[in-house]
């Protein structure tokens, strides 16, 4: 038999259940497994769960200054054929209005890629501050925030064979390569779009395009 006190117990512990949710403004759900297919840019990826924006992070626009810096950051924390877990609080809507999943995207050792981001120039933004709705790791993200420079153009020779393309989108002959941002396709000399491609970022070598997250074009 039920007893009145075992009723009381379980009413208390489903009201305080529910105003830790209102006041917290809901956990984090239970994680889903992935595997990424691409990064489209910085803060959003294209998995085998479908397309993914990360929750609470801003990082620049495909073609905008940074934008490449920020894809390769996010490419280099989870490549490619990597298997990622997907997150989405329960204070946060499902989908935005483009469709794509709006979840945190963790590494399997539990790294938090939008954190990791903010921490290397994306700004923590994309939340209630922002528009949208609050997220649990939103105060988190801006102290991070407030301690790191956003991404930032490359001028002159960087490493790994990289160097900013002339302000006509051509590519100096010591970095002939041609890498299309908005692609992320690089073209090498003597290929079909090769004289048509603006250049947003120019390597010496296929090696280097490549881990700077480009494919190669297939004519």
């Amino acid at each position: 038999m039920i007893t009145r006190q075992t009723i009381m117990a379980l009413l208390m512990t489903a009201l305080l259940t529910a105003i830790a949710v209102v006041v917290g403004g809901g956990a984090e759900a239970a994680t889903t497994s992935a595997r990424v297919t691409r990064w489209i840019d910085g803060d959003t990826v294209e998995t085998t769960r479908g397309t993914v924006r990360v929750i609470g992070i801003d990082t620049p626009e495909r073609g905008a200054c940074g934008s490449a810096a920020a894809t390769r950051h996010a490419l280099a924390i989870a490549p490619a054929g990597s298997s990622i877990q997907l997150s989405n609080p329960a204070s946060v809507v499902d989908h935005d209005r483009y469709g794509r999943d709006l979840r945190y995207v963790l590494t399997p050792t539990g790294r938090d890629v939008g954190l990791a981001q903010i921490r290397d120039g994306a700004h923590a933004r994309y939340d209630s501050t922002d528009g949208y709705q609050w997220h649990p790791r939103q105060a988190r993200y801006h102290r991070a925030d407030a301690n790191h420079p956003g991404y930032g153009c490359a001028t002159g020779t960087a490493t790994g064979g990289t160097q900013a393309p002339r302000s006509d989108g051509s590519c100096p002959s010591r970095a002939p390569i041609k890498g299309n941002e908005s692609s992320m396709i690089y073209h090498v000399p003597g290929q079909t779009y090769y004289d048509i491609t603006s250049a947003e970022e120019c390597f010496a070598t296929r090696a280097a395009a490549e881990a700077a997250g480009y494919r190669a074009a297939k004519i």
